[in-house]
């Protein structure tokens, strides 16, 4: 893929990226509003962490698998070969996610006794669950598509599934919740899976035409991919449990604390989604294919460039998020059946929740240059040892801080977690210069301490105590906009050389380039 067609497919994600994380805001807005953090909000927080668990470890794991497989295979085969081996794959995953979501609708309360509620609470997990369970295969199912599009650089279908997907949860829940209530957003998961199903199904199918491809439960290699599956499976299911566990003892505390942990957690997650996801999604099969092909210092090269322009966006959106948390959760869920207290019990995740941004951006680059090197026991070791500190530390820091000491606890693992990829990639790749990569990252990081200075002043200059949405709403764009300004000045003068390759990739984006002094 060309530089000028990565920035065209990171473009289009970016632009799909962005309207799904709009929609997924409008779909957490539109849950808040109409059930605030109640218990009956749990329940369908819990059923859908489920489904959503399912697509994402298909989803890590296929596009983690077989964008590498599928290009080692047509370099070392031909691209007849290659394509049999995902086929093969594809059935195979596809017969297991009907077993699943089987299983799902027939034994509901099986799953929804992992949560540790009180019986009322199961009970309605359970009953949700069941409604959901088509949702499960169908999710699965767009993951697969999902993956074997970006092999050919079909990007577009698979960015705009999570439109689909939130599109449908709201469509629902709005012209359902005032007749059957929380039953509404259940049946809105399936509606929105079905429709990702929908947008993909196309274009997925006039690739398989093309292609020639044909349906078979065989090849050579399978065996051996199905080995190499094992610990990306696992080591996304790994990441998956620290999202269980954090429901697991949040459920401990009162009624509605999963559902505010959850809102925090979107609302947290929201950069990551919007504007890393976009430009790692066209990159990483770049990578793949340059690692394939031997050119190490290529791919390396591509590294080194996207980790510092990573720190350029994380820094000040932590920054801003963090400090003015309080306006932020109010801004966003201050509505309906979501009143002062509602927002009062979302914003303290929230704060450890936007410290995860930067290890994050770089956590998500690191993991897949080392998967594109087919390293990925070495991802699935520091992934368990994450887990492990994770959960230590939600046993800790529950008691005293309630469920914003499971944010912290999340904030203090994804660091970790960081820092041995960081090490792990080091040891592979010499050619990342360690030394150097540090000091970029420090460079950007001394803006970022002049821009929170900035924002912890104005947040006392400016405070927003008990004013109502439309007074914190300018208040919050003015500070933003200091924040940011300062942030630039600052980075300008520190960290020149990221915030000119900054500039360049979003002048890439928009089809020109910037000139910058």
């Amino acid at each position: 893929m060309t530089a000028t067609r990565l920035a065209r497919a990171a473009a289009i994600v970016a632009l799909f990226g962005l309207l799904s994380r709009l929609l997924g805001f409008a779909r957490e807005i539109v849950l808040a509003a109409a059930y605030g953090t109640s218990a009956v909000t749990d329940a369908l927080v819990n059923g859908l962490l489920i489904v959503n668990s399912v697509a994402a470890i298909l989803l890590y794991t296929l596009v983690t698998l077989i964008i590498p497989v599928f290009q080692r295979e047509r370099a070392e085969r031909d691209e007849a070969s290659a394509w049999a081996l995902v086929t093969a794959l594809a059935v195979w995953t596809g017969i297991g996610l009907v077993a699943m979501a089987s299983f799902a609708a027939i034994w509901p309360e099986a799953l929804a006794a992992l949560f540790n509620l009180d019986a009322e609470r199961e009970q309605r997990t359970a009953e949700l669950i069941r409604i959901m369970a088509p949702a499960l295969a169908l999710q699965g199912f767009s993951a697969l598509f999902t993956a074997m599009l970006q092999i050919h650089g079909k990007f577009a279908g698979p960015a705009a599934v999570g439109v689909a997907f939130n599109l449908g949860i709201i469509v629902a829940t709005l012209v359902g919740q005032p007749f059957i209530g929380i039953e509404a957003a259940a049946w809105g998961v399936t509606l929105g899976a079905v429709l990702q199903i929908l947008l993909q199904l196309p274009q997925f199918w006039r690739l398989l035409r093309a292609a020639g491809v044909g349906w078979t439960l065989q090849h050579p290699q399978l065996g051996r991919v199905g080995l190499l599956a094992i610990p990306v499976m696992t080591t996304s299911l790994l990441q998956q449990i620290n999202a269980f566990t954090d429901r697991f003892f949040a459920a401990t505390q009162r009624a509605g604390e999963v559902a505010a942990l959850n809102f925090a957690h979107a609302l947290g997650q929201a950069p990551r989604v919007a504007l890393l996801l976009p430009l790692m999604t066209p990159l990483f099969p770049l990578i793949a294919r340059l690692m394939s092909e031997g050119r190490r210092e290529d791919a390396l090269a591509a590294f080194r460039r996207v980790a510092g322009l990573l720190a350029v966006v994380a820094i000040p959106m932590t920054i801003v998020l963090a400090v003015n948390a309080p306006e932020v959760a109010q801004l966003a869920f201050q509505r309906g059946a979501c009143d002062a207290a509602c927002t009062d019990r979302i914003w303290p995740p929230l704060v450890f929740y936007a410290f995860t941004l930067w290890p994050s951006f770089l956590n998500l680059l690191l993991n897949r240059t080392l998967s594109a090197g087919n390293h990925q026991r070495n991802i699935l070791w520091s992934t368990a040892a994450t887990v492990a500190v994770t959960i230590v530390l939600d046993i800790l820091l529950i008691g005293p801080l309630g469920i914003a000491g499971l944010a912290l606890a999340s904030a203090i693992a994804v660091a970790l977690n960081t820092v041995l990829l960081l090490y792990l990639a080091r040891h592979h790749y010499p050619g990342i210069g360690l030394r150097r990569f540090a000091g970029r990252q420090a460079r950007v990081a001394v803006a970022g301490l002049l821009a929170a200075g900035a924002a912890l002043g104005l947040a006392r200059l400016l405070p927003t105590g008990d004013l109502s949405s439309a007074a914190v709403a300018p208040l919050f764009a003015v500070k933003t906009l200091v924040v940011l300004t300062v942030f630039a000045a600052a980075a300008w003068i520190v960290a020149r050389p990221e915030v000119r390759e900054g500039l360049r990739a979003f002048g890439s984006l928009a089809g020109r380039r910037p000139k910058v002094g």
